[in-house]
């Protein structure tokens, strides 16, 4: 079957996993330990970055860049526990999704802001690990979301140009980073509705990961 893509590249949070509500309520745990209050509005701000571009964000928000690392320390250390003490949900349709790309022989790498200690954590035990023998973590590039970075060195371990793979994204962040690096992506909104010009960029935006299995099908 001759199809329009030769490879699919993933981001993990908020798109395979349902790990951005962890994240929140850390970041909101370490807030009532300092004494903080975290906004959700600040909250959805930091969606799809990095730790580091999260910490500046912090920083800026608070104009106080000492309270931004603490806050960020307490926030990492409530995270991971949660993370190995606590379930990781995935999101509805991406076993199925990934179960025909492997069927199917697709080559497959997931791109994900986070950085590589934790990102090896989520992937085995949400059991996903299995999936994909290539993944390029945000500390392993100099510059990591919204810049093209993750997606360009993610295609280049598979050999495959970022214009031949379809990128599967949640976050508008995430979506500019795709597209910066001349894949065609797809945006699976969690937390955060596209804007106008971002839905008029993407080569669709679906209700969920079912319906982006179905038009993946069609290409």
């Amino acid at each position: 079957m001759n199809r329009s893509f030769d490879a699919l590249l993933f981001d993990m949070d908020g798109l395979m996993l349902d790990t951005e509500q962890l994240s929140c309520a850390a970041t909101r745990l370490a807030g009532q330990e300092l004494d903080v209050e975290i906004e959700d509005a600040m909250l959805l701000g930091m969606v799809g970055l990095s730790e580091a571009r999260c910490t500046v964000y912090i920083a800026e928000h608070f104009q106080n860049a000492e309270l931004a690392e603490r806050l960020q320390k307490s926030s990492r250390a409530h995270y991971r526990r949660m993370l190995e003490q606590e379930s990781i949900p995935l999101k509805p349709g991406i076993i199925e999704l990934l179960e025909w790309a492997k069927q199917q022989n697709i080559p497959r790498a997931v791109a994900t802001s986070t950085r590589r200690a934790i990102c090896d954590i989520k992937l085995a035990n949400s059991g996903l690990a299995r999936f994909f023998e290539h993944t390029v973590a945000g500390d392993e590039v100099v510059h990591a979301k919204p810049a093209p970075d993750l997606y360009l060195a993610a295609a280049d371990k598979l050999g495959i140009s970022a214009a031949r793979c379809i990128a599967l994204e949640d976050s508008p962040y995430g979506m500019q980073a795709a597209l910066a690096a001349g894949a065609r992506a797809i945006m699976v909104p969690d937390l955060i509705a596209p804007e106008p010009a971002l839905r008029a960029s993407a080569l669709a935006v679906c209700d969920d990961l079912r319906s982006a299995l179905a038009l993946i099908q069609s290409l």
